[in-house]
């Protein structure tokens, strides 16, 4: 059934009434279900059911795929609520986030279904693992900003169970950092979409034709709050705080969908964001020869040039945010050691890759369509080489039981799986040819030198940051992967009989820094033969993890080949279709993108010196032992956090000094005033009950007294009568005396 067509790029698309939408994100929730039903009674059964769900959901976004990029349909569910009705849609852009994120939760349920097995509450995991899923869909399906809001904030909160699975002191920690930024960044959200309804005549993702919202720059008010919600989600600095001790305090498939997932549910809408100027540009910009005669025929091209000025604003604060947080999360990944954090502050600094594209797309305006492309291409080949990093990382832990780099390598003879998929990722991330991070980190590339015709030397400053960048990321991917799976074995004995504990209380350390590495980073030592015959001896009883877990890992890396070699591809059916939702791009650009040859001399060239810069890093590092290097506790943004917290109860509590001093000396004074009061007030309420008693037995006596009262009357009047008598008697008598003497 076909409701209404609406522009969509430079074709017409049909919005269309179909199921699917609702059913991908109803499935997760009836799995939710079935597996909390089961529970523990059967285990393996749950765990099937888990996966199959999983792959139900992800079947449904794949059926939904052809319907939409190939026919060029939007697709419409309403849910009915208790409270009201929820239209999900799938367009182009949200179903691509939507396939990506099912397969990713598909993939990591299946690594799962053997990582889990040593784990404590296994059933309420996978429970709220669907429950989070059926969430995260809800976003990337959502029809408006307060649909995507509700979904939001339920990915959130549903999340934090994911993160203080263990419930550990570190994880409880973590959970309490977590749920603080999810309800701040819930609250600033909630305010910006309170504000865009007023501004723009709607909460719909195309603003009013003549809203304030495009009309002024009082969208800056809006679009300030909801950058905030959705840059908590995102990692971005400095609004990162809660991702370096929730993501390591997380087990390693809750890890993966963290970081390869949720957190782009942020970058997402930042997008759609961006996506309500362009909308709004092409209102205006086909409004022609239909303005009102008040505005005159260049009305609405005065109205869509001040449009895109505000959207270049935008850009350049994503910009400036992009590059604090692409260099403040590659130096703190730097000098970590555990690998998780590690990884959780390379989240942060990929974070600020996708921020650069979306932010030279917004800076570039109606020539935006290659930064666009690069930001939406690195999220899906961040979602892909991120996760399989953490599942690697958590192979390692499954064998080891350690995550600490101090205490580990020479693990590829032992688990050679696990270290070439680990190498696949590394190389993804790296940028390095023939792997999926090159092709988009060429787009963004490609991004900022077009912007910097534009904004002159200081953009030209940010290609300079993106090499530098780059090349860090390579040195500390090399790090963890050199460390971990090469070289020898560093580690040293440990009781087989312990517990299993990812993080250790000093790497959730509040600051930036790390502990210190051993000379072994510079020159790796053999184990002793004592260590060696230990019984106990992690590095001696690795083995390679079990087979579900293998395939988890291996069907992220067939991604990262399949995006990486086919490049081509991925631009003409996936991006090239996605960038038509944004209606004020130049379709030419649309189509150079489609067309665009990724492996070419000049792009192979480009990753030249981030390679240069990244191999000098990590010799000079090895040489130098700068790995070993702790920054200092002031580096860390969560330091002024705390400061500002603790300012913030002192503030509270102004003047407690000065208070114990005048309590010293008025206190007795007060306590002596009061208690004369308290006395004063017994007094009279004792006085004021014996009034009200004689009141009341006065009340008793009055019918007596009224009989008095009547004779007390009578009396007066009686002997009022017998006065007057007299008196009327003596004044006769007086005047019979008067006339007598008159006479």
């Amino acid at each position: 059934m076909i409701f209404y067509a609406v522009e969509h790029g430079t074709h017409i698309a049909k919005i269309t009434f179909s199921p699917l939408p609702g059913i991908a994100i109803l499935i997760p929730i009836a799995g939710a279900l079935a597996v909390f039903i089961v529970g523990d009674r059967s285990e393996k059964f749950r765990n099937l059911l888990a996966i199959a769900f999983s792959a139900a959901s992800f079947l449904c976004c794949v059926l939904i795929f052809p319907r939409v990029f190939s026919h060029g349909r939007i697709l419409q569910t309403t849910l009915p609520l208790f409270f009201g009705e929820f239209v999900v849609s799938a367009d182009r852009l949200g179903l691509i986030f939507a396939l990506v994120a099912s397969g990713a939760w598909l993939f990591s349920t299946i690594y799962a279904y053997s990582y889990i097995q040593h784990e404590e509450r296994r059933t309420r995991y996978h429970t709220f693992s669907l429950l989070t899923e059926a969430a995260t869909l809800g976003v990337f399906l959502a029809s408006n900003f307060f649909v995507l809001f509700v979904f939001f904030e339920l990915m959130g909160m549903l999340a934090y169970v994911l993160v203080v699975h263990s419930q550990t002191y570190e994880a409880r920690k973590a959970g309490v950092k977590y749920i603080f930024m999810t309800i701040y960044g819930g609250l600033s959200l909630l305010a910006g979409i309170v504000l865009y309804y007023s501004y723009a005549n709607g909460v719909s993702f195309a603003p009013g034709e003549k809203s304030a919202y495009l009309l002024t720059s009082a969208c800056f008010i809006a679009v300030s709050f909801m950058m905030v919600g959705y840059g908590i989600k995102a990692g971005m600095i400095p609004l990162h705080v809660w991702l370096p001790l929730a993501h390591p305090a997380a087990p390693s498939p809750a890890s993966a969908l963290l970081s390869g997932v949720m957190i782009k549910a942020g970058a997402f809408g930042l997008i759609r964001l961006i996506g309500t100027f362009h909308v709004g540009a092409a209102a205006h910009g086909s409004a022609g020869v239909l303005a009102s005669s008040g505005g005159g025929e260049h009305a609405p091209a005065v109205h869509a040039s001040a449009n895109m000025a505000n959207l270049h604003v935008l850009g350049w604060a994503l910009i400036v945010l992009a590059v604090v947080t692409m260099v403040g999360g590659m130096i703190l990944a730097l000098v970590q050691t555990n690998i998780k954090r590690l990884l959780a502050y390379s989240s942060i600094s990929q974070m600020g890759y996708i921020l650069m594209g979306l932010g030279a797309a917004a800076f570039l305006g109606h020539e935006g369509a290659m930064g666009l492309a690069g930001g939406i291409y690195h999220i899906l080949n961040h979602t892909m080489f991120k996760a399989l990093l953490f599942l690697g990382v958590g192979a390692v832990y499954y064998s080891t039981h350690t995550l600490q780099l101090t205490e580990l390598g020479g693990l590829w003879k032992k688990m050679p799986v696990t270290a070439f998929l680990c190498c696949v990722a590394g190389l993804g991330i790296m940028g390095i040819p023939l792997f999926n991070g090159f092709a988009s980190k060429t787009l963004l590339h490609h991004a900022i030198v077009e912007a910097a015709h534009v904004g002159g030397p200081l953009i030209k400053a940010v290609e300079v940051i993106f090499i530098i960048t780059a090349g860090g990321t390579i040195c500390y991917i090399a790090k963890l992967i050199l460390l971990t799976f090469f070289g020898h074995y560093r580690g040293i004995a440990h009781d087989s009989g312990s517990s299993k504990r990812e993080v250790s209380a000093d790497s959730i350390h509040a600051g930036a820094g790390s502990e210190s590495l051993s000379s072994e980073l510079v020159a790796v030592e053999h184990v002793g033969a004592d260590v060696h015959n230990s019984a106990g001896s992690a590095g001696e009883h690795a083995r390679e993890v079990p087979f579900p877990m293998q395939i988890g890992m291996a069907a992220f890396a067939c991604g990262i080949l399949v995006f990486g070699l086919f490049p081509h591809l991925v631009l003409s059916k996936i991006i090239a279709p996605v960038l038509g939702s944004f209606a004020n791009l130049d379709p030419h650009m649309v189509h150079h993108i489609a067309e665009e040859h990724i492996f070419t001399l000049s792009n192979i060239k480009g990753i030249l010196p981030s390679l240069g810069v990244g191999i000098t890093f990590f010799v000079v590092a090895m040489k130098w032992d700068l790995f070993r290097l702790k920054l200092p506790e002031t580096f860390g943004i969560d330091y002024y956090y705390s400061k500002a917290e603790i300012g913030f109860l002192r503030l509270c509590l102004a003047g407690s000094k000065r208070h114990a001093e005048l309590r010293a000396k008025y206190w007795p004074l007060a306590k002596s005033l009061g208690q004369y009061i308290y006395e004063w007030g017994v007094s009279v309420r004792s006085r004021y009950r014996e009034r009200r008693r004689a009141v009341i037995d006065r009340i008793v006596t009055i019918p007596l007294d009224i009989q008095g009262f009547a004779a007390y009357i009578l009396a007066r009047q009686f002997t009022g009568d017998i006065a007057y008598g007299t008196v009327i008697i003596a004044v006769v008598i007086a005047l019979l005396a008067i006339g007598v003497f008159l006479k």
